[in-house]
């Protein structure tokens, strides 16, 4: 068993590398565009006037959420300094699938620390208790509504707030959204008063990614920095991708590191945030390994640790019949040692483990979505071939997960439908 304190390690801070913990660059170069445009948005409230409303898109870990906190604090720091009244609310709207919700959770933050969650009261009640409060903080009032597609087309606060007129009150509203589509099927009167301004976030390329891994590498672990070109000496060049021409060298990181995993993020969906959790994990599986540098080899296997244990959770939250689907291809694969497995086969195994443990079966064609669905979720594997002229088509379907991440990922022997899986688990 190891012991506390006597192990070598090659962190710094952890936390910079942490994805989780909430690290907040005092830079963004890769966003200079983006926040330019939301600079110019916000500039308004050191004038005098009211910023505009901004909405916010793109993919997740493209940056949003970072660039409109480093431009929110540069303001907030820029007034208070100069005596300008502004006031940054931050509202996160995961979960909150209701304008009911939402203004909940607003009346709260907007009372300040310490307040509870305004209970009992109807949706008018609740926007009328946003008013009163707007009233009582007075001045510049920027509220950030991250994630607002959550609230689905429940659009009531999305329309009402935005055109909110208080005296001695500038309320500007910023809106984040991962969802395109939530954007494009925005009720049109709700997406011209809350974008007043539109700003897109596109994926990171993996020259960017790149330079993003870089500097926290340097703020995250021992004997990486970045020096003058001319300065590099002996030390290997971890990363081209520095500030203002240096590079990135390390005792710790071998040359290969930042830009496989951030040719993987790249190729994935330019997300920095994963991107930069697969660096953070392949230091952690070299220092847990009391190794002294970063490998290759370690980063691969930090990304197959990371897919596997995203399949483990999507299994673990299937529903029922999904389940189902899942257990029937490992069934045949198990019992026939097979790899492909027509529909109508699977479609057998459905219906009679409905019947025996209670489950209401579905329909054919209900049963063929959630094999689709397990498809694009990337649990199974599917394939079409062709029955010959006016015959239509096969669809076959396989495991996309190693045949030892699917049985261990049965329904536990307490489960309603653990007989099933314990079938399965016998065979194997």
């Amino acid at each position: 068993m190891r012991e506390f304190g006597e192990e070598q390690t090659i962190f710094d801070d952890m936390d910079v590398l942490n994805p989780n913990k909430g690290y907040r660059p005092r830079e963004l170069p890769e966003r200079e565009m983006e926040l330019d445009e939301l600079h110019s948005a916000l500039r308004p409230a050191t004038l005098g006037s009211t910023p505009l409303n901004v909405f916010v898109y793109g993919p997740t870990g493209q940056g949003k959420t970072a660039a409109i906190n480093l431009k929110t604090h540069q303001l907030q720091s820029f007034a208070d300094d100069q005596g300008i009244d502004v006031t940054v609310v931050n509202v996160k709207c995961k979960g909150l699938d209701k304008s009911y919700h939402l203004l909940t959770h607003l009346v709260k933050e907007l009372r300040g620390p310490g307040a509870e969650l305004p209970k009992g009261h109807q949706k008018k009640a609740l926007f009328q208790m946003v008013t009163t409060e707007l009233r009582r903080i007075g001045g510049t009032i920027i509220v950030i509504l991250d994630e607002i597609d959550a609230i689905g087309d429940d659009d009531y606060v999305l329309y009402e707030l935005p055109r909110l007129e208080l005296d001695d009150v500038r309320l500007s509203i910023i809106g984040i959204t991962n969802d395109l589509q939530f954007r494009e099927n925005l009720n049109a009167d709700v997406r011209s008063s809350l974008g007043e301004d539109e700003i897109e976030f596109s994926p990171y390329n993996a020259n960017q990614l790149r330079a993003i891994l870089a500097r926290r590498a340097a703020k995250g672990l021992k004997n990486t920095e970045f020096v003058e070109r001319a300065a590099e000496n002996s030390r290997p060049t971890v990363s081209t991708n520095g500030i203002d021409g240096k590079v990135l060298v390390s005792d710790v990181l071998e040359p290969d590191v930042i830009p496989l995993a951030a040719a993987f993020a790249a190729a994935d969906s330019g997300d920095a945030r994963q991107a930069i959790k697969l660096l953070f994990r392949a230091c952690r599986l070299a220092d847990d390994a009391g190794e002294q540098s970063v490998t290759e080899q370690h980063v691969r296997d930090a990304r197959d640790y990371i897919e596997r244990r995203a399949v483990e959770r999507g299994i673990h939250s299937l529903p029922t019949h999904a389940k189902i689907a899942l257990m029937a291809v490992t069934y045949y694969t198990v019992r026939d040692d097979v790899t492909w497995i027509e529909t109508n086969k699977l479609y057998d195994y459905h219906k009679q483990i409905c019947a025996q443990y209670g489950v209401e079966s579905l329909s054919d064609r209900r049963y063929r979505e959630k094999l689709n669905n397990l498809s694009h979720s990337n649990i199974l594997k599917k394939k079409t071939t062709g029955r010959g002229q006016g015959k239509g088509v096969t669809n076959r379907y396989s495991l996309a997960v190693g045949i030892e991440t699917a049985i261990e990922n049965l329904p536990s022997s307490e489960d309603r439908l653990g007989g099933g899986a314990d079938v399965i688990r016998d065979m194997a």
